[in-house]
């Protein structure tokens, strides 16, 4: 039986840790014994934690308060002045010595490492003896692409790696084009998420507001993170498509992160306050999807976005930026829902108000949407894998 340890630096709500929990439990255990590292011990925002199978043997590479709280209250957007010294300056030698040693203890029972966030890339020495898969969950041109210098630091250790996964064909042909000498690691394996449980999840029964109900409502799901997810343009568009154009449904926002307040405040200024409602995590986001009238995604950057298949998957009518990878390839290029620029507020409101008053293309796209789902189930994506393990 076969020893897989999968890798992931810290365990929050993105779609990389839905993709990642849906593959531990699409992998047969009594083919496989499966370990899975996470760098960071994270508490009470590891909100997933229960979904792992039990199957799994979970091990933290930093659990002490000293070596993690810095790095937990940046990703709440808490990080104060020391804290940011700290983590900055004098806790890395240490973090990366304690992470080191507990990982070579790990790596002794191993024969495969799956990288899932490419974030052992700078210990790829410790497993060069094993069988060992990198995940790129963005494309090159989101990671350090105004430093060159580091961005080929990243591509030489991911040659040191058997295989390397890319989500998306232009993933791929990016990545490809970039740096040669990865062409023959490469392999694209979509995100796949278990479709048909989240479709009878999103059958459970959701409990509104009257207004919510009476006006219906536009969702968006998602980390509140602005340098990538740019909820200020949504709520922007969003407010445009109130003012000027008096459309009658509400917006749904379900998702937290550390730009929350900020984009609560946005809304206030924008005067739609009593509209929005921020719905916070949700364990069951798509039963928030199912009744709502269409999906509205605004990131400025993705690999492949495990939101935009949980949308088709249910069924929803989507307007999403044009990012340079990903998105255009799950809406086919614009057949299978509304691409907008990146950051572009009138285009963006512009393309809200034309699919809620345009019936025959929200069909046109459902359609469109439902000829995709067969290659995004996990019964495809684990195969896939599969044959990358030896």
């Amino acid at each position: 039986m076969k020893t897989i340890l999968f890798h992931v630096n810290s365990l929050l709500t993105g779609g990389i840790e839905k993709v990642l929990i849906e593959l531990l439990k699409g992998l047969n255990p009594q083919k496989y014994h499966i370990k899975l590292s996470i760098g960071y011990y994270m508490g009470e925002q590891e909100l997933l934690r229960n979904d792992i199978p039990s199957y799994v043997e979970v091990i933290y590479l930093l659990e002490h308060p000293l070596l993690t709280t810095p790095h937990k209250n940046k990703k709440t957007g808490k990080t104060n002045v020391v804290e940011k010294a700290l983590s900055e300056l004098l806790l890395p030698p240490i973090q990366k010595k304690v992470r080191r040693q507990k990982l070579k203890c790990i790596l002794k029972e191993v024969d495969v490492v799956i990288d899932f966030d490419t974030t052992l890339a700078s210990m790829h020495r410790l497993f060069s003896d094993k069988i060992s898969i990198a995940y790129c969950h963005f494309g090159f041109d989101n990671i350090w692409k105004d430093n060159q210098r580091k961005l080929d630091k990243l591509a030489y250790r991911l040659s040191h790696y058997t295989h390397i996964v890319m989500l998306c064909d232009e993933m791929l042909k990016d990545a490809a084009q970039r740096y040669p000498m990865l062409s023959p690691k490469l392999a694209r394996i979509y995100n796949a998420l278990d479709i048909p449980h989240l479709q009878a999840k999103a059958n459970e029964t959701l409990h509104l507001s009257d207004d919510f109900i009476r006006n219906g409502y536009i969702l968006s799901v998602g980390r509140l993170q602005e340098a990538q997810k740019d909820f200020t343009t949504l709520l922007k568009a969003y407010a445009e498509a109130v003012h000027k154009y008096r459309i009658k449904e509400r917006l749904i926002i379900v998702g937290k992160g550390g730009d929350q307040s900020n984009l609560q405040q946005l809304a206030m200024s924008l005067g739609i306050e009593n509209r929005v409602l921020f719905a916070g995590h949700q364990s069951n986001p798509y039963k928030w999807m199912k009744p709502a009238r269409l999906f509205l995604f605004s990131s400025k950057y993705e690999g492949l976005p495990t939101v935009l298949i949980e949308a088709h998957a249910i069924g929803l009518p989507i307007v999403a930026t044009a990012t340079p990878t990903g998105v255009k390839e799950l809406l086919l290029q614009g057949n299978a829902g509304t691409l907008v620029p990146i950051g572009d507020v009138s285009i963006m409101a512009d393309a809200i108000v034309e699919l809620l008053r345009n019936e025959p293309l929200r069909k046109e796209y459902l359609r469109e949407a439902a000829s995709l789902l067969p290659q995004f189930n996990i019964d495809y994506m684990v195969p896939e894998l599969e044959k990358l393990l030896g």
